[in-house]
């Protein structure tokens, strides 16, 4: 299930605006110095999803055109639409605001030979099927101190038949996707020596006035967090970045929940995916509906200030007349083996919009799954430093204002 967060039209006039002009002059070879590597800035567009800006191809003047596509630990293949695409009803494709990416001018495009086509498939409705490739990626540089660095031979796909369900405001940023899961396709497996098997984020709040950028660091590039804690990933989650989840629990109160709560029978990870390609965090139903009424419980013992809302949707509202943001907000909490918790802030629980009048309106961002699975999503890791390890395989993390992670 696929939830979406409408928001102004100026905002997204702003995100439009933050891709740079579609053609970029390219920067050297790569250096095995893993501090050479240019940090990219991540961009949020006016949903929960961050996207980064990527250079791909070679063209005149050793230039590069640009994309959009959304960060993604949850899948491993980086794809982008490709020159055949054309839209409903010649084509299969959805619009975008660039140009498809054309891959017949492209110098440093090479084909799979024999052709080898790959079909992925997500689990809220979106898909891409096209040609295994190879070209040339750039990240640019976001100082003047550093050029862009390329990173050629990169597998990826160059998708023909795609449905985007992501983003259908007319803002059409998202040109495809940068996978970062776990296999060799991944763009984090492929540049493995050159990051150390290192790469971090931490995302903002987006109830941040004048957002300062997020970047997506590299390798030495990565500070750890102040009180770090770390994970290892399970071995069995496949394309996953998964970890062993024991126990939830609301407002610092554990559920303690049984394993027939928490996940599927038939699913095949049991523990929670950290996916930063997913905009909310989705959980199996029956522990979705131990939390929901957990905070109903919460809510109705504040007699007088909350008021239940009903938006529809599926979505679990609260409103009061008070103008205090996120005091008073219950936040949610996952427990892990060895006595390691994440707390998820209360801004990171609900959103809070502002109602008729002087009324705030919070909605719970956690929503039943029929994935059979457990997904933390972009929107509940807000103030947290993440870094993975796919050397070792481990996950460290801690709580930081992201704000300040400049």
């Amino acid at each position: 299930m696929q939830i979406r967060v409408q928001q102004s039209q100026a905002r997204v006039q702003h995100f439009s605006d933050m891709l740079s002009s579609t053609f970029h002059p390219n920067g050297s070879e790569y250096s095995l110095q893993q501090d050479t590597i240019p940090v990219p800035a991540i961009k949020r567009i006016p949903t929960a999803f961050m996207l980064v800006e990527v250079g791909i191809g070679t063209f005149d003047n050793n230039a590069y055109k640009s994309y959009l596509l959304v960060m993604d630990t949850g899948s491993t293949l980086v794809w982008t639409q490709c020159e055949d695409c054309k839209v409903p009803p010649e084509g299969r494709c959805y619009p975008q605001k660039e140009d498809y990416f054309p891959s017949s001018k492209s110098k440093s495009y090479i084909p799979s030979k024999p052709q080898s086509f790959y079909n992925e498939i997500y689990g809220e409705g979106s898909y891409s099927y096209g040609l295994y490739s190879k070209e040339t990626f750039t990240f640019p540089s976001t100082s003047l101190s550093s050029p862009p660095s390329k990173f050629p031979n990169i597998v990826f796909g160059c998708g023909t038949n795609n449905r985007n369900v992501w983003a259908k405001d007319n803002t059409f940023l998202i040109a495809g996707i940068f996978g970062m899961g776990v296999g060799k396709n991944s763009f984090v497996y492929q540049i493995k020596k050159q990051i150390g098997g290192r790469f971090s984020y931490c995302f903002v709040r987006d109830d941040v006035e004048n957002p300062p950028p997020m970047y997506l660091r590299f390798g030495t590039n990565i500070k750890p967090p102040q009180n770090p804690k770390t994970l290892k990933f399970q071995k069995n989650a496949e394309t996953y970045y998964a970890v062993n989840m024991i126990d939830i629990g609301v407002n610092g109160e554990r559920l303690h929940l049984s394993k027939s709560q928490m996940f599927s029978p038939d699913s095949k990870v049991k523990g929670l995916i950290i996916d930063s390609g997913a905009e909310f965090t989705h959980m199996h139903k029956e522990a979705y509906d131990v939390v929901v009424s957990k905070m109903d419980k919460y809510f109705s013992e504040h007699k007088g200030e909350f008021t239940k809302e009903n938006l529809g949707n599926g979505l679990f509202c609260y409103s009061r007349i008070k103008g205090e943001k996120y005091n008073n907000i219950p936040g949610v909490t996952f427990y892990f083996e060895g006595g390691v918790q994440l707390d998820i802030i209360p801004e990171g629980t609900f959103q809070r919009k502002i109602g008729p009048g002087t009324k705030e309106i919070f909605c719970l961002m956690f929503f039943p799954t029929q994935l059979k699975v457990n997904i933390l999503g972009a929107f509940q890791q807000v103030n947290f430093k993440f870094i993975y390890n796919i050397n070792d395989m481990t996950l460290q993390f801690g709580r930081e204002d992201c704000a300040k992670n400049g």
